[in-house]
C-alpha cells in the first residue's frame, strides 16, 4: 500500500487538483487505481474510472461516481472535457486520453514515457533532460496543441505524504481488497496471476517461519 498510495497521492499533487472538478483514473481495478480513487475523493473530486464489470461494485464502494466497463464501452466515446487524468496503464491508451482531456486540463502517467518536465523536476543533468525530452516529445506535442499539461511520475520518499495518506485511508475506513493468499512456495502462481491481470485485489504471500 505505501508505494501505490504514495504514487497516487503525489500524482494528485502534480495535477494541482481543485475540489469539484472531474478526474478520470484509468484501470481503477488495479492496485494504483484502486488507491487513487479514495485519495481523489478526499480531494473532493468527481471520480470516473474503467475496468471489468465484475469489479464495479467494489469500486463504487470506494466512491467512484461513474464506472465504465471497458469491454463494452470505450472511454473516448463516453467522456469529454475531463479536468484531470491519472494514467495508470500506459500503452496505446495514453494518446487517446488527450482526446477526453479538456483544453487546459492536466494528465499524469505512471506507466507511459517520462518527459523533460519530469527530468527537470527530478534534478537530472541537462543531458538527461534533453534525452527525456526526446522520449516524451510526442506527448508534450499533443498536450501543447490544447494547452494541456503532461507529466510523468516516479514516487519520492516522503514521511509527510505517507502520514497524510495514512490519515485519509484510516479516516475513510478504506478497505484493502485481498484476492488470494498464497504460501511462499507457490510464488510462481502469484507471478502468473499478476501477469494475467485479472486479480480482484492484492495477492498476499504467506511466509512461514
Amino acid at each position: 500500500m505505501p508505494l501505490t498510495a504514495l504514487t497516487a497521492y503525489q500524482a494528485l499533487d502534480l495535477l494541482k487538483v481543485e475540489a469539484g472538478k472531474t478526474i478520470f483514473i484509468t484501470g481503477g481495478t488495479g492496485g494504483s487505481g484502486a488507491l487513487a480513487i479514495p485519495l481523489a475523493k478526499a480531494h473532493v473530486l468527481r471520480v470516473v474510472t474503467n475496468g471489468r464489470a465484475t469489479h464495479k461494485d467494489r469500486l463504487m464502494a470506494l466512491g467512484v461516481d461513474k464506472f465504465i466497463d471497458y469491454q463494452t464501452e470505450d472511454f473516448v466515446d463516453v467522456l469529454s472535457d475531463v479536468d484531470y487524468v491519472i494514467d495508470t496503464l500506459g500503452g496505446e491508451d495514453t494518446m487517446k486520453l488527450f482526446k477526453i482531456l479538456k483544453n487546459g486540463g492536466a494528465m499524469v502517467s505512471l506507466n507511459a514515457m517520462p518527459n523533460k518536465v519530469f527530468a527537470k523536476r527530478m534534478g537530472m543533468s541537462a543531458f538527461k533532460q534533453f534525452l527525456f525530452g526526446l522520449v516524451g516529445r510526442k506527448y508534450d506535442k499533443v498536450a501543447s496543441q490544447n494547452n494541456q499539461r503532461y507529466d510523468f511520475i516516479f514516487a519520492q520518499s516522503s514521511g509527510k505524504d505517507l502520514a497524510d495518506v495514512s490519515r485519509i485511508l484510516i479516516e475513510g475506513q478504506v478497505p484493502v481488497s485481498i484476492d488470494t493468499i498464497y504460501d511462499f512456495k507457490n510464488i510462481n502462481q502469484v507471478i502468473a496471476k499478476l501477469k494475467n491481470g485479472h486479480s480482484k485485489g492484492k495477492s498476499v504471500l504467506r511466509v512461514n517461519n
